[in-house]
């Protein structure tokens, strides 16, 4: 039997023969006509038709055909039921991954849940290294209070007021320190002696006692993302607590004459419900952070202006806010954050002692404390000269208010007498979270003394300062007695939460 290449040449040359003299199949025509013969030689049947049709045999082709016919529907009827087949399992198959679109929540939400439950479970504090210096001299005394921003570093950057003003003690100084993110010390920014009679435009050593300060994360005028941590001053205009003498707001680095007076009691809130405070009273001062451009807005009081201060000086905008809806429509138009400043001397920030409405000094080592620094159901309790303030400057590069709440329980001491000897004990839980619910961390310290009879010092703010980034702060219990009995200060130390 001839090819059938061979047989689709013969019937060519029969359709040429067979046009009875009509014009010829073209070379191109020819081709085509193979070509879609050819595209059928991979049924051996077929192929033996195609032959026989052009050797006319036609009975033998006819058979052909037809069993090329019925193999054909054999071919397809299996083909249907294998395609069947696949398409059910694909659609079971598609139905699973349509899961993924629920998996996926339910993993975060599971990821979140893990996330929570350690953040909430207790972690104990372990002392690292000494930052003060201990002393039985009250020059030596600390504040308990302080302005904390934690960086995502896992650095802390902290304002740590003077306890008292008017004292040559370098313990006592106003301090701007970075508390770095292994926990092997802090490095010290500025520490300024406060005074309350002695006064300098520009201090370098010597800071007025009537004024505030906050350690701030500034970028450059034209570099906006070059961020480092600069102080800030917010500062009277000559030695006077009066309002009428309230000079502003300037960046240590830039001078006392680039300071901005805010425009007084104009104020706004910010998208965590905190308002800015431009009473011109010199302990109470919080104005807006710009989270995009890294820098402090405030409306200067002189010009209505929109005024940035950068950390290489102000740039003084075109933007005119003369009221409040304006000054508020501006703030929600934008990124910021209410900073609050922190008064130079604040000695113990407050809480509330347990069977007290007031809230009170926490300054005893025996009573129980409660409470909270940032915003909580509504209410404000941030620096200025009663609190301390915590927050977070975060790797999306922006800063934000956490909530830091506390409660402790102290023991009282008692000297050996006929009833015997008691010693002082102390513990308190402090929780972090975020202004929306979220738990950062929570910790958990307890003291005791190591001398019959003596109290182990203040528990209540011992945790001063934990960054949930890093787990490593600060503790410090004031104050505790030696075996002289005597008052010795300076503990505060740097710890590790594991």
């Amino acid at each position: 039997m001839a090819t059938i290449q061979q047989a689709v040449q013969v019937m060519v040359d029969k359709l040429v023969a067979d046009m009875n003299g009509t014009t010829p199949l073209s070379a191109e025509e020819q081709t085509l006509v193979s070509n879609a013969i050819t595209r059928l030689a991979d049924n051996a049947k077929l192929e033996q038709a195609v032959v026989a049709v052009a050797q006319e045999h036609l009975d033998e082709s006819t058979q052909l055909l037809q069993q090329v016919a019925t193999s054909a529907l054999h071919n397809i009827d299996t083909a249907k039921a294998e395609l069947g087949g696949a398409t059910a399992e694909l659609v079971t198959r598609a139905a699973k991954l349509a899961l993924l679109d629920q998996i996926a929540p339910l993993a975060q939400q599971i990821s979140t849940a893990v996330n929570q439950a350690n953040a909430a479970a207790p972690k104990t504090l372990f002392a690292n290294k000494l930052i003060d210096t201990p002393s039985t001299s009250t020059n030596n005394r600390r504040a308990t209070a302080v302005l904390a921003i934690y960086d995502s570093s896992g650095k802390s950057y902290l304002t740590r007021p003077s306890y008292t003003a008017n004292s040559a003690n370098d313990a006592c100084r106003l301090e701007h320190v970075e508390v770095t993110e292994t926990g092997s010390g802090v490095n010290r920014i500025k520490t300024s002696f406060v005074y309350n009679n002695a006064f300098e435009q520009n201090p370098t050593t010597k800071v007025y006692q009537y004024g505030a300060s906050a350690l701030v994360p500034l970028g450059l005028k034209d570099q906006p993302n070059d961020i480092e941590y600069q102080v800030v001053f917010s500062t009277q205009k000559s030695q006077s607590t009066n309002v009428t003498e309230y000079g502003g707001i300037f960046v240590s680095e830039q001078g006392f004459t680039s300071r901005t007076l805010p425009k007084k009691d104009l104020n706004a809130v910010d998208q965590f419900g905190i308002a800015t405070r431009t009473s011109h009273q010199h302990h109470d001062v919080a104005v807006l952070y710009n989270n995009q451009k890294h820098c402090l807005v405030v409306i200067d009081a002189g010009t209505n202006l929109v005024v940035e201060k950068y950390r290489d000086g102000n740039h003084v905008t075109n933007i005119a806010i003369a009221n409040s809806d304006e000054y508020q429509a501006y703030v929600d138009s934008g990124d910021f954050t209410t900073l609050a400043f922190i008064a130079n001397t604040l000695a113990w920030p407050k809480g509330r002692i347990k069977y007290e409405i007031n809230e009170h000094s926490i300054s005893s080592y025996a009573l129980d404390y409660y409470g909270f620094f940032g915003v909580f159901t509504g209410e404000t309790k941030m620096a200025g000269n009663s609190y301390s303030a915590h927050y977070v400057f975060t790797a999306e590069r922006k800063l934000a208010p956490i909530n830091y709440h506390f409660t402790s329980h102290g023991d009282p001491a008692r000297n050996p007498d006929a009833n015997g000897t008691v010693n002082s004990e102390g513990e308190v839980v402090v929780a972090l979270e975020s202004v929306n619910g979220e738990v950062l961390g929570t910790y958990h310290y307890r003291v005791t003394t190591d001398r019959l009879g003596r109290y182990g010092g203040i528990v209540a703010t011992a945790i001063q300062v934990m960054n949930p980034y890093s787990q490593i702060g600060i503790i410090d219990e004031v104050l505790a007695y030696n075996s002289t009995n005597n008052l010795v200060y300076g503990f505060a130390r740097t710890c590790r939460a594991i």
